[in-house]
């Protein structure tokens, strides 16, 4: 499907995996932009028909991105993710082409989900909806973030946002980076080869990590054996950054007491996974940290505008890195 009316101007493929989402960011950007030539995409067959016409794509972690190799007049790539290591990844994708993620956003309703489900685990959750559902009343123990450390693994724009909103909850925050960010709200900064250290003191970790060479595979078994075995891991950037089955190992194992997981090695999760059964498992399909139209617009918005004038892209990905 196609609209716009810009004779020979730049065109732009729009797809997310969410169809609602495809008309939300069509109108949005077209209020702003009336004539520039977007293709809306909602599926692969609509992809492969406009891909070869698009001089911009602007998607999600979800784009076939194999498609790109048939994408001849490509020039930029906007994710609408903060992750980009499918693009990064992928042998299809020019190095002539700029690359850029969201910066700045995921933030604030990332940490609600991190204070919602650690909440869940605190308060006793569990036990609150058992009790309802057999009309008991059974009166149980709770406890408070002020009695928890958390230990946050990456400092960047969401890390930073989980920490502080964490701080303001009076968790005790500690933090894990590759370099220091001297953050006033975190107590203290690890390095990569103090991690050990880190886990131990942590009643809740959270991953925040991008996926990259460096951090594939970075969480697995001697990494479980430095928590506590009343800790919690909890997952919310990629599935990969965490080896599946040693996390299941610690679980089984008792090495640790739970996971609050977001993000999976295979998404879907299968059905037959062990963690659909697992008691100490809280899991969710993928959103912690939904690309809404409203919010990730406008940033496309402000670069095609920069893209036009020939000024630097915000949110540039450094390629080598991996973000």
């Amino acid at each position: 499907m196609a609209e716009g009316s810009v004779k020979r101007g730049l065109r732009v493929l729009l797809y997310s995996h969410n169809p609602q989402y495809v008309d939300r960011y069509f109108k949005l950007i077209k209020k702003a932009r009336k004539n520039l030539h977007i293709f809306a995409c909602r599926n692969t067959a609509d992809i492969s028909r406009n891909i070869g016409k698009a001089d911009i794509i602007f998607s999600g972690h979800t784009f076939p991105v194999e498609l790109i190799a048939r994408a001849k007049r490509l020039r930029w790539i906007q994710s609408m993710s903060a992750g980009v290591e499918n693009f990064v990844r992928s042998e299809f994708v020019p190095r002539r082409v700029q690359l850029t993620r969201v910066e700045g956003v995921f933030g604030p309703i990332m940490s609600e989900y991190i204070i919602g489900y650690i909440l869940a685990v605190t308060q006793n959750m569990k036990a609150v909806f058992e009790n309802q559902k057999r009309k008991e009343w059974r009166p149980f123990l709770v406890d408070s973030l002020r009695n928890k450390t958390v230990g946050v693994m990456g400092l960047g724009s969401i890390g930073a946002h989980i920490a502080y909103k964490l701080h303001l909850m009076g968790a005790e925050v500690i933090g894990l980076d590759e370099q220091s960010k001297k953050l006033p709200y975190v107590s203290r900064e690890y390095s990569r080869p103090e991690m050990e250290e880190f886990l131990g003191r942590a009643d809740f970790v959270v991953v925040t990590m991008p996926l990259t060479k460096a951090t594939r595979g970075l969480i697995g078994d001697k990494q479980f054996e430095a928590m506590k075995r009343t800790a919690y891991l909890v997952n919310i950037c990629r599935g990969p950054v965490v080896r599946e089955r040693a996390l299941l190992r610690a679980l089984k194992k008792g090495r640790i007491a739970g996971a609050i997981l977001d993000v999976f090695e295979k998404e879907p999760l299968p059905r037959q996974h062990e963690f659909w059964k697992m008691d100490n498992v809280l899991l969710t399909p993928h959103i912690s940290g939904p690309s809404i139209p409203e919010d990730i617009a406008p940033i496309f918005i402000e670069n095609m505008k920069r893209f036009e004038e020939g000024k630097p892209l915000r949110g540039l990905v450094d390629r080598e890195r991996g973000f």
